[in-house]
């Protein structure tokens, strides 16, 4: 029943849509059947009910999201019609499906059949393909908005939504935006959804239509504690083929570059029973000794830290950890085996934790960023200039120099004469062991043949070293390391295709379209931090840009998508998909000039 002050059966808003009974609700929103009098046709009303302080923030959002929705036509798509206003009330006008939604029939009938529930899938997967094509996230996958048509479709209802229903606002960027038990754990850790949060909800879904439940987590209140190798509904189901196990566990993998790079390799798992859906393990790459961020391109440090420095004259500063004795040695160096596992010996660790070797050579650029990550990391060091590495050189050492000298002469003038020419000698040689030890950082980059064209590793290591942890860095990591994989195979076979070309180019657009989206990150969160004081204007350049993001992102993903069905693909079947490399290229260079757009106007309104 409905509650006070909502609408009652008989009501009419804007003459023409007359309100029969209630059929569910959201959290800050009541739906309706009602009759379209106009078409004698039903339609559902979504009527909004936020909390008085976000109304009119919310009524802005969900008019401009029903906009963005409005040109989405799709069979597997809840279509809507129409944004109005009728006294206090906003509303949305929608298609209305007969049928009941995933969650109301897994909970009336108990878990789906396997093959239904692959069928399921494929239709909200080719949904979420079309939207995410054109930039648009759902944010909300969830079986209460998977309804079931009763011609047997699976139908995708609320785009949009989600951003009302948590009372995320116009200053409140970062705020979570979703039903907690399906958002992914990047979303869950304060970073921006792209279209694999998505994948992880609706492989959540799945699992929930398969099984009845989600997996265990300790609360309804709390997150899902995630699994790096995701959820396996047949763990709790026998029945359940490997195949859409596989499918829906890569799905819902802890970290987004394990899962599938685009919905509609998902919605592909889901159709074929003989493919292989497990994630390459292993071949994701190294991670960073200094920061712990993945580093594509096999120099043990990454290029932000200054791994791409192996030039003498640019890597001009040492890293050292100061000289630490008794119990804090052996703590700092058993913190140093944390942080850097097997890279370095036992014994090298014990000598950084002496100060009697550097951890690693850096250009003074990078120095005070390396000192800080190791900081954040529970390691203190300090930075000595190359040509002043001598000043590492314990007290004591120079003692022990001419304690040697000494002992050696006096003995040699009363009774060896032969230490007076051997005792110098002594001391030299400890002296050049000395002098080598602070002089080879115990992380030094490994030598490797190039696994990029030389010009295409300049630009990947340029772009990789100015990009800040986050999206846009791991999105271009990934690509990189795909890239990289085709270009060895290539190379192997003899590339008489051209694929490695098309490859090369995509590499390229993909260096600046991830300097972009860090550009429009940066740019989001200065909206995020000056929200409160922008006037009016600030709400639609925040949507703009939101929208340049989502999409450029989007283009970012096909490309590694495409790069990662041509890895393995014998060559005539990859010449076939140079043309929609040249595609994603072009698309991914369109996008700047929207992006660019969209920095112009954020610029305007925070100078």
């Amino acid at each position: 029943m409905s509650q006070p002050g909502y609408l009652a059966a008989g009501a009419v808003l804007k003459g023409r849509y007359e309100i029969q009974q209630e059929i569910g609700r959201g959290g800050y929103s009541v739906v309706y059947l009602a009759r379209d009098r106009e078409l004698d046709a039903p339609v559902a009303i979504k009527l909004l009910v936020p909390p008085p302080a976000a109304a009119q923030v919310a009524r802005e959002r969900l008019r401009r999201e029903v906009q963005v929705v409005r040109e989405l036509s799709h069979t597997n798509i809840v279509a809507v019609y129409d944004f109005g206003d009728e006294g206090p009330w906003s509303f949305v006008v929608m298609e209305y499906v007969a049928g009941p939604d995933l969650h109301a029939a897994v909970r009336e009938h108990g878990p789906v059949a396997p093959e239904r529930a692959a069928r399921i899938g494929r239709d909200i997967a080719a949904a979420l393909a079309a939207a995410h094509r054109r930039g648009i996230l759902h944010r909300d996958v969830k079986p209460q908005n998977v309804l079931l048509d009763p011609d047997g479709r699976a139908r995708l209802a609320d785009f949009g939504s989600a951003r009302l229903d948590s009372q995320a606002t116009l200053t409140q960027t970062g705020a979570l935006v979703g039903t907690l038990a399906y958002l992914a754990p990047e979303v869950i850790a304060g970073g921006r959804a792209d279209a694999r949060a998505d994948i992880y909800a609706l492989g959540l879904t799945l699992y929930y239509a398969l099984v009845g439940a989600l997996p265990a987590h300790p609360s309804p209140h709390q997150p899902i504690p995630p699994a790096e190798d995701g959820f396996h509904p047949r763990a709790s189901r026998a029945d359940v083929p490997p195949w859409l196990d596989a499918a829906i566990a890569r799905a819902t993998a802890a970290d987004p570059s394990d899962r599938f790079p685009a919905v509609a390799d998902f919605g592909e798992a889901l159709a074929d029973e003989d493919r292989d859906a497990v994630a390459p393990r292993g071949a994701r790459g190294g991670t960073c000794a200094i920061c712990g961020a993945p580093e594509p391109l096999g120099l043990g440090v990454c290029a932000r830290c200054g791994g791409a420095d192996v030039d003498a004259r640019t890597a001009d500063t040492l890293v050292f950890t100061p000289a630490a004795s008794g119990a804090d040695r052996e703590a700092l160096a058993a913190q140093l085996g944390e942080v850097l596992g097997d890279r370095v010996s036992p014994a090298d660790r014990a000598a950084v934790a002496r100060g009697a070797r550097p951890l690693v050579r850096v250009s003074a650029a990078a120095a005070d960023r390396v000192v800080e990550q190791l900081a954040d990391r529970g390691i203190w060091a300090v930075t000595v200039a190359v040509g002043r590495r001598w000043t590492m050189l314990p007290t004591g050492f120079y003692g022990l120099q001419l304690a040697i000298v000494g002992v050696g002469m006096a003995t040699g003038i009363a009774a060896l004469p032969a230490l007076l020419w051997t005792t110098p000698l002594v001391a030299l040689l400890v002296g050049v062991s000395a002098w080598r030890s602070v002089s080879h950082p115990v992380l030094s980059p490994p030598r490797r043949a190039p696994s990029l064209p030389p010009e295409i590793e300049r630009r990947v290591i340029e772009a990789l070293g100015r990009l800040p942890a986050g999206a846009a860095r791991a999105l271009l990591g990934d690509a990189v390391r795909l890239g990289q994989g085709i270009f060895a195979a290539r190379e192997r076979a003899g590339d008489a295709s051209g694929i490695s070309a098309s490859v090369g180019r995509l590499l390229e657009a993909a260096c600046d379209a991830a300097e972009r989206l860090s550009s429009l990150d940066r740019d989001l969160a200065l909206l995020e931090a000056r929200g409160e004081r922008l006037g009016e204007g600030a709400r639609e350049a925040w949507a703009r840009c939101e929208r340049a993001r989502d999409a450029l992102a989007q283009r970012l993903l096909d490309a590694v998508a495409m790069l990662a069905r041509l890895q393995g693909l014998e060559a005539e079947r990859a010449a076939a998909g140079a043309a929609e490399l040249g595609n994603i290229v072009r698309e991914l260079e369109d996008e700047a000039e929207i992006e660019a757009q969209a920095s112009k106007e954020v610029a305007a309104l925070t100078s």
